[in-house]
């Protein structure tokens, strides 16, 4: 009797169908609780950053025209440069000391997941001539590490900070008047959440079949 031919192509065809249908299932249910997840992380980190907010806003109600906005990925906290430094100085006040004590205070829970990024600002007005500083982009700078300086020494771990002098070239409005150049003088700290770091060297295991010593 002679034997049937097995068509090998319909036969792949109703073995893939069925399982090209499932794995499309699969995909739309993991991508809706990715989605969930997302939505869900996005509002926990809102509300985190809502409570930190308001305990600056709390720690700093005394000093004059603060400003602390709560933005998608941290809060930003802007302090006039006019109530932190004197003119063309980047020595922080003593009367910005008890505040700003408080502040290192509220901050103090904040741990390596988070970074705080502290920029300097100043109007285009050049700096005194014969002064400490040779620029506005000098001078920036320097009040930023002025104000990492001291919230690390009231005991804020020093790797959470990143320091940056912007100078008169990111101004918030043109320094056409004096109300504006005041206005740019200012002192912006942004606290948000990290990027994912990069896994250190020594962790590196067997990947892929390729191994890499671990000392």
């Amino acid at each position: 009797m002679q034997k049937k031919s097995v068509d090998m192509s319909a036969a792949m065809t109703a073995y893939l169908l069925p399982y090209i249908g499932v794995m499309t299932i699969l995909c739309i249910f993991f991508l809706i609780e990715y989605a969930d997840y997302a939505e869900k992380l996005k509002k926990k980190n809102a509300e985190r950053n809502e409570t930190i907010a308001q305990t600056v806003k709390e720690d700093l109600k005394e000093m004059e025209d603060v400003k602390v906005e709560v933005m998608e990925d941290g809060i930003k906290v802007t302090l006039p440069s006019s109530v932190v430094f004197d003119l063309s100085v980047a020595k922080l006040k003593d009367s910005a000391l008890p505040t700003m004590q408080k502040f290192a205070a509220s901050i103090k829970n904040l741990d390596r997941r988070y970074l705080i990024t502290v920029d300097g600002h100043t109007d285009n007005a050049p700096v005194f001539y014969g002064g400490d500083f040779s620029s506005n982009w000098e001078l920036s700078l320097y009040r930023a590490i002025s104000v990492i300086d001291f919230l690390v020494k009231e005991g804020n771990s020093a790797d959470l900070f990143v320091a940056a002098g912007h100078g008169e070239f990111n101004p918030l409005a043109p320094n056409d008047t004096p109300e504006q150049q005041t206005a740019n003088r200012r002192v912006e700290i942004l606290i948000r959440k990290r990027s994912s770091s990069a896994t250190p060297l020594t962790e590196v295991v067997v990947r892929q079949g390729r191994a890499v010593a671990k000392p």
